[in-house]
């Protein structure tokens, strides 16, 4: 179970820094910048989806901010039972 929990540890810690990683990057649509003042024209579902700057920024930081508390839960979680788990010994 040791190498689970440092498995759990190391995958939380990299889920963390790739979303702390994601909000240093610029706000983007359909893989290209967007700037303040323009619209994103994409389609979701084969329906076309219209979204603003912020908007489309509010989209990307929601799923950073997932990966990044997700991450935080991954890592303690399992820096928690690998300590538990070595204690056990």
């Amino acid at each position: 179970m040791k190498i689970a929990h440092t498995i759990g540890v190391v995958v939380g810690l990299a889920l963390m820094l790739i979303g702390l990683f994601r909000l240093s990057l610029p706000v983007e649509c359909d893989g290209h910048s967007m700037n303040i003042g323009q619209v994103c024209h994409e389609t979701s579902k084969g329906r076309p989806v219209v979204r603003s700057y912020d908007e489309q920024r509010s989209l990307r930081d929601s799923t950073t901010g997932f990966l990044v508390v997700g991450g935080v839960i991954v890592a303690a979680g399992s820096a928690v039972l690998l300590r538990r788990t070595l204690r056990a010994e």
